[in-house]
């Protein structure tokens, strides 16, 4: 297996792990609150997502920049739909 099929690889279940979070977010807008959900562990996803993506920019690395881009993206939306239905 070439290292290019690893880093896609990587790069596709990086993905669907960032993409996971839209099923929470459904989840809260169908019961109307997110009390028992902790904004901690977005904020944590939007930090490591963030050094990841700037590190990916710094190396010119796609593999690492386009799904850590995305979960900076996704961790901001869910971040949003917890607080607007605190």
């Amino acid at each position: 297996m070439s290292i290019e099929t690893v880093g896609l690889m990587a790069s596709f279940f990086a993905l669907v792990m960032f993409i996971s979070p839209i099923a929470q977010i459904q989840s809260i807008r169908k019961i109307g609150k997110s009390d028992e959900v902790s904004p901690m562990m977005y904020l944590a996803m939007i930090v490591n997502c963030t050094l990841w993506t700037i590190y990916g920019v710094g190396i010119s690395n796609w593999y690492i920049l386009t799904p850590n881009a995305m979960g900076i993206v996704l961790g901001i939306l869910t971040l949003a739909v917890i607080f607007r239905y605190r």
